[in-house]
């Protein structure tokens, strides 16, 4: 595939040298060919029902919330406390496994509205080792499920289900991308997450990560839509506002949405440190002033030549 041969040319090109430097390179739209085919939905967001709570305690945030996060272009992980304006987006429950995500589905009345169900799969205790080790089939699984309950599904792959490789002549995602598990898990997929939240600190590496795996999504699923994690501090450090910017922007051609996340320490994410919201009420002060990244935004031009 396209970005598979990519992605093969520049290990062979950096395990043959004695020093590998992404900041040189420059990754147009050339490198990626055609790019998403026309016709995608407009812009989408999702954001955790915590997350959504914490950006809402922000003076003056009330205003963003109701832009980005309560209408159907925007779904809401969990169950939200909020009013009526809450309700208007799109309603998901979020699992670690697919053995609770099939008990609990068995459990449930069918869906009548579209709702979704995501499967977040890791190198984590909540996730077990079967299902780490082949998480293409448990996507399929849990996919034949969600449908029979009239749900969507949404698919989050952690790169960390594949080690890295052994060398810094590369990034460390570069394994994850030449073993086929973003092409093998999109097949089962609504939504597709790019959990590039990590590699956001560099425009280039976070880029490079998003186009590089939209790109393996759509080739394996042409319907599937694929949007990038952001993070206010993944690690526990914050990311400047101007730096999400800079990184939504460059991957803009290759997306069709993000997931905002502002989290706080806790059992699942024992590094995650101490919750930026403020980071996050910044950024989209800044989309809404730019008029850019609006709910149910068109694909740029770019992307759709």
């Amino acid at each position: 595939m396209r970005s598979e041969r990519r992605i093969m040319r520049r290990a062979a090109w950096a395990l043959a040298c004695t020093a590998f430097c992404v900041t040189g390179l420059s990754y147009g739209r050339g490198a990626f060919a055609e790019g998403p085919p026309t016709g995608r939905p407009g812009l989408i967001w999702i954001i955790g029902v915590r997350s959504l709570e914490r950006l809402g305690a922000v003076p003056g945030s009330g205003p963003l919330v109701a832009k980005f996060f309560t209408g159907r272009n925007s779904i809401l992980v969990g169950h939200p406390q909020g009013g009526p304006r809450a309700l208007l987006a799109r309603k998901s429950r979020s699992f670690a496994s697919y053995q609770s995500l099939k008990r609990d589905l068995a459990a449930m009345p069918a869906s009548r509205d579209g709702s979704f169900v995501i499967l977040d799969l890791e190198r984590w205790p909540q996730t077990p080792s079967r299902e780490q080790a082949n998480p293409a089939r448990y996507y399929r699984l849990a996919a034949k499920i969600a449908r029979s309950r009239g749900l969507k599904l949404v698919a989050t792959p952690s790169s960390n289900l594949v080690p890295p490789w052994r060398t810094r002549l590369v990034p460390p995602f570069t394994s994850y991308l030449m073993s086929g598990v973003v092409a093998q898990v999109a097949r089962s997929a609504d939504i597709f997450e790019v959990q590039a939240q990590g590699f956001e600190r560099s425009t280039a590496l976070y880029r490079e990560f998003v186009a590089a795996a939209a790109d393996q999504a759509r080739d394996a699923n042409s319907h599937v839509t694929v949007i990038a994690g952001l993070s206010t501090n993944p690690g526990g450090r914050g990311v400047p506002a101007t730096q999400l910017y800079r990184d939504m922007v460059a991957v803009r051609p290759y997306v069709d949405g993000f997931w905002l996340n502002i989290p706080k320490r806790s059992w699942a994410c024992p590094r995650c440190g101490v919750p930026r919201p403020k980071i996050a009420a910044e950024l989209l002060r800044r989309l809404v002033r730019d008029g850019a990244f609006l709910p149910g935004a068109p694909a740029p031009i770019a992307a759709r030549a």
